[in-house]
């Protein structure tokens, strides 16, 4: 008997007292009273009692166990109304819970929470079926008194002991599993002794599905077992359905927004490419551009959106460009090329463009034209072509001016003496000048060739461009027809940089030269301007290799015919030429090249055919200096008596430079072989005061012997000569100046270079002895 039970069984069995009670009362008292009322007899009495008595003991009987059943039917009725309002509530929370909650585990969590709180459950929980090896099952939300039943489950969908659980069955079936009774059911051995532990009697699983397959399950634990009837089955797989659409909903949701974002992301993407993006309709007009695109092709976005992509500036002036869309619009077919497109100021760009139909479900929705400037990259890829081709060159002059400068100095030297000795009336003499003119071209040939890759390091000073540009203009006007007219423009307060004048007046002259063969027989302007330029870190784009700052820009403009694109990209070249043969030798404009950028500067070149050439110099500006002091052109020659040892393995070359230095009244012992010439230094080394060495000879280049004989004489001044290019390991001056080499010269030697060297070390180093420098003059 239940606690519940008692009191409504007390209740009963009084009124059935109560009413024997009343009823034996009327017996007694009815008896006697009829007895006397109608003087009948004892015995009559008597039979009538019994017979009241016993239809009373009966009918208290009776009443007792039909109010039993009343009062049981009307228990019944309310537990079943209580059970009907708890899952109705049940119901009611979860199904707000479902439209309320957008997070999918607080969902879960509230559901659990429900089902325990308010459905009376003692523990709820739900797992996700895992995809890895052990296909385990990973919970997501429990609520409840679960005494880390949760950690210690290890549960699986596996078909194993422990895949045959609640939540296991239910996710490989996708079908609800009921066990009402933990501690007789079979299939939950595994965990029987822990739950019962934790007070669980029963349990049901109930699958929650997406596209007809489970992806996890609802557990639900009683404390009673044999809880789950048809009826409460029923109602809480329907709450599993709707958890599960909920779920579905929830991941509907998060996929949305994450495609949105996405898509923002997407769209952020492409506003902030650096390419350009414009998308258009089958008839040309513009749905979209990006920033980009309007940039690189000067176009304003807002008045661009709904016009003609044909009504604009990159399409009309671009026939090509035009064309292409057109095709891929007509034809379906996606487009790739590259385009050299105009602005409406005239100025030009190249792009990468990719044409194509963009497809969705009903068709072509929309045709995007994807661009990407390239001017930048195709004038660096130049630029690396030409740097390569300096390159190329370099290697090859290295290759050949060390014996091509020995063979002109034999030339040059043997000419000069020749004419030293031709009096000026010989007959001979206009061969002589021919031949030494002849060696002269051919020594400055060479020295523009090594000089292309990297121009020989010279002497830095301040030098205004100025006064140069107008010594040139002057020299110029001497030579050209006046059908070509001069012009100069300064409009800069500052023409300073720092540069070897000589040079800077080779650039310029090899400018206008170039302009005024332009201009050859037609006539025309020649014009020439200085002026100050700001150079920007967003303006570096047409000179990529200086860095922002302070430039001095010089133009050199003629009005001459132009050069065509294909001329254009290699007038830079060593030894290319667009004039007649005998006309050129190609090396003007790669020589400048060489020297410009030697300087810390560059050039660019902008030209038309018909139209002209403009070539825009920058020089790094700097402050006012001084203008240098012009050495006397007209110096004499110094004579001596001294005693040079003399090696070079080039005998022709050791003979003429004997006789020239004898010619000065020196004493020089010459050899061809550096190690008989060691020899003879190591057995007398007082008797000389000089040595005068080629640097390439085989067995003992010029340093090592340099070395050896320093050893023995520390004293001894040594001149290192090289006919190989001023910018050879071999000649690095750090180098020569660890060896002890006092001084070093370029092959072919100018005889008044060498012979001022010569006497100047000889002088230091009678200084250094204590003796007095005397010399005459010839």
């Amino acid at each position: 008997m239940t606690a519940e039970a008692a009191p409504e069984r007390f209740t009963c069995f009084a009124i059935a007292i109560a009413y024997a009670s009343l009823g034996g009362m009327w017996i007694f008292i009815s008896d006697n009273l009829f007895t006397i009322l109608l003087n009948q007899t004892e015995a009559n009495h008597h039979s009538v009692a019994i017979s009241h008595w016993m239809f009373i003991a009966f009918s208290a009987i009776l009443l007792f166990w039909l109010l039993r059943v009343w009062q049981l039917a009307i228990s019944y009725s309310q537990q079943s109304l209580k059970n009907a309002n708890r899952a109705l509530k049940s119901v009611s929370e979860c199904t707000k819970a479902i439209t309320r909650i957008t997070d999918e585990r607080e969902l879960m969590q509230e559901i659990c929470k429900i089902f325990v709180e308010v459905g009376g459950y003692r523990f709820a929980w739900v797992g996700f079926a895992g995809h890895d090896a052990e296909k385990s099952i990973r919970p997501v939300a429990y609520w409840g008194f679960e005494e880390n039943f949760i950690d210690s489950m290890n549960a699986t969908w596996r078909d194993c002991e422990r895949g045959r659980g609640p939540a296991g069955t239910t996710i490989r079936t996708g079908k609800t599993t009921t066990f009402q009774n933990f501690r007789t059911h079979p299939d939950y051995r595994p965990w029987r002794e822990q739950a019962l532990k934790c007070g669980y009697a029963s349990g049901i699983s109930l699958p929650l599905k997406e596209e007809e397959r489970a992806f996890g399950a609802l557990v639900i634990f009683s404390g009673q077992p044999q809880v789950f009837d048809d009826e409460e089955i029923a109602r809480m797989e329907e709450l599993a359905e709707d958890l599960s659409f909920g779920i579905k909903t929830l991941h509907m949701e998060a996929e949305r927004k994450r495609a949105l974002e996405e898509r923002i992301q997407l769209a952020t993407v492409i506003e902030q490419s650096t390419e350009g993006v414009l998308t258009i309709n089958e008839d040309g007009r513009i749905h979209y551009l990006n920033p980009a695109f309007a940039k690189i092709c000067s176009v304003e976005t807002i008045k661009a959106v709904g016009k003609s992509i044909y009504d604009f500036d990159f399409c009309r002036l671009n026939k090509l460009f035009s064309f292409e869309i057109q095709k891929v619009i007509f034809s379906g077919i996606v487009c790739d090329g590259h385009f050299v497109n105009r602005r409406n100021d005239g100025s030009s760009y190249e792009i990468n463009a990719k044409i194509s139909p963009v497809y969705t479900q009903n068709g072509v929705s929309r045709y995007v034209v994807m661009i990407r400037d390239v001017t930048n990259e195709l004038l660096l890829e130049q630029q690396l072509r030409q740097a390569q081709k300096m390159e190329a060159i370099a290697t090859l002059s290295g290759g050949i001016a060390h014996d091509f400068n020995n063979i002109l100095a034999v030339i040059i030297s043997n000419a000069e003496m020749f004419l030293e000795d031709y009096p000026a009336a010989a007959p001979d003499r206009q061969c002589l000048d021919i031949i030494l003119k002849a060696g002269v071209r051919g020594k400055t040939l060479v020295k523009q060739i090594m000089n292309l890759s990297q121009p020989a390091v010279s002497k830095r000073e301040s030098v205004e461009i100025a006064p140069v540009v107008k010594e040139c203009l002057a020299l110029l006007r001497a030579s050209l027809p006046t059908t070509i007219e001069l012009r100069q423009q300064f409009f800069s307060d500052n023409s300073w940089i720092a540069a070897d004048p000589t040079q800077i007046h080779q650039v310029i002259m090899n400018l206008c030269t170039n302009a005024a063969d332009a201009m050859h027989g037609g006539g025309g302007i020649l014009e020439i301007s200085l002026s100050d330029a700001q150079l920007k870190a967003e303006d570096t784009y047409q000179f990529p290799n200086l860095p922002p700052g302070a430039y001095l820009e010089l133009k050199v403009t003629d009005s001459g015919h132009g050069m065509a694109r294909e001329t254009l990209a290699r007038i830079f070249d060593p030894f290319f030429t667009s004039k007649k043969p005998g006309k050129g030798t190609g090396l003007g404009l790669s020589v400048a090249h060489g020297i410009i950028k030697s300087h810390g500067g560059a050039v660019s070149v902008t030209s038309e055919p018909g139209k002209g050439t403009v070539f825009t110099v920058l020089f790094p500006q700097v402050n006012k200096g001084e203008q240098r002091q012009q050495e006397p052109l007209n110096q004499e020659l110094l004579r001596g008596e001294e005693r040079i040892l003399f090696v070079d393995d080039e005998e022709d070359y050791v003979r003429s430079q004997k006789r020239l230095l004898e010619r000065l009244g020196y004493q020089v012992t010459a050899g061809t072989d550096s190690r008989k010439v060691l020899e003879l230094f190591q057995s007398h080394p007082e008797d000389f005061d000089l040595l005068i060495t080629d640097q390439t000879m085989p067995h003992l280049t010029g340093e090592a012997l340099a070395r050896k004989v320093l050893r023995i004489r520390p004293d001894l001044p040594v001149i290192l000569c090289s006919g190989s290019a001023p910018d050879s390991i071999d000649l690095n001056p750090e180098r020569a100046r660890a060896a002890g080499i006092r001084a070093i010269l370029q092959k072919p030697v100018d005889k008044h270079e060498l012979y001022k060297k010569v006497r100047h070390l000889l002088n230091d180093s009678r200084r250094l002895r204590g003796e007095h420098a005397e010399y005459s003059y010839s």
